[in-house]
C-alpha cells in the first residue's frame, strides 16, 4: 500500500453539511473530492434517506467521482456497504468488526484502516493486520461528538516512536497544525471541518500536501 494517499485524508457525509439538503451535499462534497485530496472516506451518521436504496445510491456515484478523479474511496465502519460499491477501503474503529473478520469478507485488495485513541491501542494495533492507522483526537474537535481525551502534539510525537504502520493524524486539525504535525511521524493529516467549512479548498488542500512533501 503506498502510503502518499493518508497525506491529506478527507472525511465526510452528508451530516458534516447541516445547512445543506441531501443533493446540495453530494454536490459539495463531489466538488471538494475534486479539489486535490488523496483520499476520501464516507462517513454517514444518521442521514435520513428517502428510500432503502439511498444510502447506496450516494456512496455509488461518490464511488464514481472519486474513481474519476484517482482518489481512493474508503467506507467507514460498514464492511457490506464497502464490498457492495467496490471500495479501495474500508476503516473501522475499536469497537467495530475485528480487522481479521473484514479482511476475510472483503479479501486482500481491499485496504483496512483502524482508528487508535492513544498509546496502549496503537501498540496493540501493530499485530493488527491493519494497512494503515488513523490516530486521534489529536486536539480538541466538535467533528466527533464521542471523541476520546485529545492526545497534544507533543504526546503524540513521543508515541509514535513505536509506531511501524502507515498512519494518518485526526482530530481539530487547521492550517496552523499542519507543518508542525509533520514533523511528529504521521504520514499526513485526516480533516474533516477543515475542508466542509473553508471557501478556499484548493489552497487548504496544497498547504496541508506541502506540509506532508
Amino acid at each position: 500500500m503506498n502510503k502518499n494517499f493518508l497525506k491529506c485524508y478527507f472525511i465526510a457525509g452528508p451530516q458534516d453539511f447541516p445547512n445543506l439538503s441531501l443533493e446540495e451535499a453530494e454536490v459539495k462534497i463531489s466538488k471538494l473530492i475534486a479539489s486535490g485530496v488523496t483520499a476520501y472516506q464516507f462517513r454517514d451518521k444518521g442521514t435520513h434517506y428517502k428510500n432503502e436504496d439511498g444510502r447506496l445510491g450516494l456512496a455509488n456515484r461518490l464511488r464514481k467521482v472519486a474513481k474519476a478523479h484517482n482518489v481512493p474511496f474508503i467506507i467507514n465502519d460498514d464492511s457490506a456497504l464497502a464490498f457492495e460499491v467496490g471500495a479501495d477501503g474500508l476503516h473501522l474503529g475499536q469497537d467495530d468488526m475485528a480487522v481479521s473478520r473484514a479482511r476475510d469478507l472483503l479479501g486482500k485488495k481491499v485496504f483496512i484502516g483502524l482508528s487508535v485513541r492513544n498509546e496502549q491501542e496503537l501498540i496493540q494495533a501493530q499485530s493488527s493486520k491493519a494497512d494503515y492507522l488513523g490516530i486521534g483526537p489529536i486536539y480538541q474537535t466538535s467533528s466527533k461528538k464521542d471523541a476520546a481525551k485529545p492526545i497534544g502534539d507533543k504526546l503524540l510525537t513521543s508515541i509514535l516512536q513505536v509506531n511501524q504502520l502507515p498512519i494518518v493524524g485526526i482530530g481539530g486539525i487547521d492550517l496552523s497544525k499542519a507543518e508542525k504535525l509533520a514533523k511528529t511521524g504521521l504520514d499526513g493529516v485526516a480533516i474533516i471541518s477543515l475542508l466542509t467549512e473553508t471557501k478556499m479548498p484548493y489552497r487548504t488542500i496544497n498547504t496541508i500536501l506541502r506540509a506532508f512533501e
